[in-house]
C-alpha cells in the first residue's frame, strides 16, 4: 500500500495500540497510514495489522545517536509523507523532529504543560482533561474533516490464525491442554515501573478463586522486564497456575491471548493488546491514570487503588513514590479485582 500519512506514536507499545483506530479510520477513508512507533518489539505485531501500510520503530539500533537520527530523517524524507498525525500523548521533541524531517502538514494536540511546542504543528487541537487516549485520537480525525472513528471502534485487532495455531502448539509442548480455556495473568509491566505492579500474592489469590468458581486454570505471562514474577505466583497459588516465561516475542503473547476467556493485568502494553484483541480484560491501576488508558469499551474494567494520593503520574517524568509503603497497589484487595472479573465472566 502507498502511504502519504505518517502516524507518530513515540511512547509505549500500549499507546501505539491506542492509535490503531485512527489508522483504521484513515484506511477506510482510502488513506492507509504508516505508523512510527518507539519500540522495535512492536514491529512484528504491527506488520500483521492489515490496515497499516507499514510500521517503523525509532528505537531501532540503526536510528540511535545523532547519525541514527539523521538516518531516520532521511528515511522519512525518502517516503515522501505529506502529512504527520501525532497520536496522544506526544510533545515538543516529536513535533520538532518531524518538522525537521520536512513533512509539511502536521496535526497534533496542544498541551498546556508543553508551552509553545504546538507551534511546530500546522494544526493543533485542544487536549481535554480526563479523556481516554483513544478518544483524544478520534478528535484528530474530526479536525481533518474525516469521519471520526465510531465509539464501537474497539476492539480493533483479531489474533491471526497462524499465531493461534502456534500458541496451541506451544501449550501442548508445555504439557498443557491446547484446547482448554484459561485465565491470563500479566504480573509485570515496564521494568522501571515497579509501582504499577499488583503484588504476586494477590494474583495468586485471584487465580485460586476464579479456578474454584469457573474452572479456569491460569497462565501467567512474563515479559523480558519482569522475569520470575510468574513463577512466584505458581509457588503461592494452591490451584493450577502455569508460568509462560520464555514464550518469545510479543506476537507469541498475542497468540496466547486467544486461549484466554479473561485477562487480568497491571497497566501495561500487554493489557492494551488483550483489550484491543477483544479479550475481556481487567486492569489494575495505581499511580497511572485510568481515565487515559483503561481497557476501552464494554469488555474492559479498571480497578483503581483507593489511595488518596493516586494517581500521581500523568504526562511528563515520573518523580517516584515518596511514601514508605512498597507501592499503592499493595492495599488493593483481591476481592475488588475478583468482583470486576466475575462481572465480565457472567456476560
Amino acid at each position: 500500500m502507498t502511504s502519504r500519512t505518517l502516524i507518530v506514536s513515540l511512547q509505549g507499545i500500549g499507546n501505539s495500540l491506542l492509535a490503531l483506530p485512527l489508522a483504521r479510520a484513515l484506511y477506510e477513508n482510502g488513506e492507509p497510514a504508516t505508523l512510527l512507533t518507539l519500540s522495535p518489539r512492536a514491529l512484528p505485531l504491527l506488520e500483521r495489522v492489515p490496515f497499516l501500510a507499514a510500521a517503523l520503530a525509532a528505537g531501532e539500533a540503526d536510528y540511535q545517536g545523532l547519525a541514527g537520527r539523521a538516518r531516520l530523517w532521511r528515511e522519512l524524507r525518502r517516503r515522501r509523507f505529506s502529512r504527520a498525525i501525532f497520536s496522544y500523548p506526544s510533545g515538543a521533541n516529536a513535533y520538532r523532529f518531524i518538522r525537521l524531517a520536512g513533512i509539511p502538514e502536521r496535526l497534533g494536540h496542544r498541551y498546556p504543560e508543553a508551552g509553545g511546542a504546538w507551534r511546530h504543528l500546522t494544526l493543533a487541537v485542544p487536549a481535554p482533561a480526563r479523556t481516554h487516549d483513544l478518544d483524544q485520537n478520534r478528535q484528530l480525525l474530526a479536525a481533518l474533516g474525516l469521519p471520526a472513528a465510531p465509539a464501537d471502534c474497539w476492539p480493533v485487532l483479531s489474533v491471526p490464525d497462524e499465531l493461534r495455531a502456534k500458541a496451541r502448539a506451544y501449550l501442548a509442548g508445555q504439557g498443557l491442554d491446547p484446547e482448554a480455556r484459561y485465565l491470563g495473568l500479566h504480573t509485570g509491566c515496564d521494568g522501571l515501573w515497579v509501582e504499577k505492579r499488583w503484588p504476586e500474592e494477590h494474583f495468586a489469590v485471584l487465580a485460586e478463586e476464579i479456578f474454584r468458581r469457573h474452572g479456569l486454570p491460569a497462565i501467567v505471562f512474563d515479559g523480558p522486564a519482569e522475569p520470575g514474577t510468574g513463577r512466584r505466583v505458581v509457588r503461592l497459588a494452591k490451584t493450577p497456575v502455569h508460568a509462560l516465561d520464555g514464550f518469545g516475542e510479543l506476537t507469541d503473547a498475542w497468540g496466547l491471548l486467544s486461549v484466554c476467556d479473561l485477562f487480568v493485568a497491571n497497566d501495561s502494553g500487554l493489557m492494551n493488546l488483550a483489550a484491543a484483541s477483544g479479550i475481556p480484560t481487567v486492569a489494575v491501576f495505581g499511580p497511572s491514570e485510568p481515565h487515559r488508558t483503561r481497557p476501552y469499551g464494554p469488555r474492559g474494567r479498571a480497578v483503581v487503588t483507593e489511595r488518596t494520593c493516586a494517581p500521581c503520574y500523568g504526562l511528563g517524568p515520573y518523580p517516584g513514590c515518596p511514601h514508605a509503603y512498597a507501592h499503592c497497589l499493595a492495599g488493593l484487595p483481591p476481592g475488588r479485582v475478583l468482583a470486576a472479573a466475575e462481572d465480565l465472566l457472567r456476560r
